[in-house]
């Protein structure tokens, strides 16, 4: 009996710590996709910069 107790006592403090962190990452989902978005512009940047000067970039980094 004490552990049923334990266990439904233990289940409340889950329950909302729970919550607390799927509205902090909620919260943030903007900040994250800021983030990403930024992230491929500059990889997607850097890959055509390559696409246009791969002759130089083959003389600078010979394979």
């Amino acid at each position: 009996m004490t552990i049923t107790f334990l266990m439904f006592g233990l289940s409340l403090p889950v329950v909302f710590a729970h919550e607390r962190v799927s509205d902090a990452l909620q919260a943030s989902a903007v900040k994250i996709k800021r983030w990403g978005g930024g992230v491929l512009i500059l990889v997607g940047t850097w890959l055509i910069t390559l696409a246009v000067w791969a002759d130089m970039f083959a003389r600078v980094f010979p394979v």
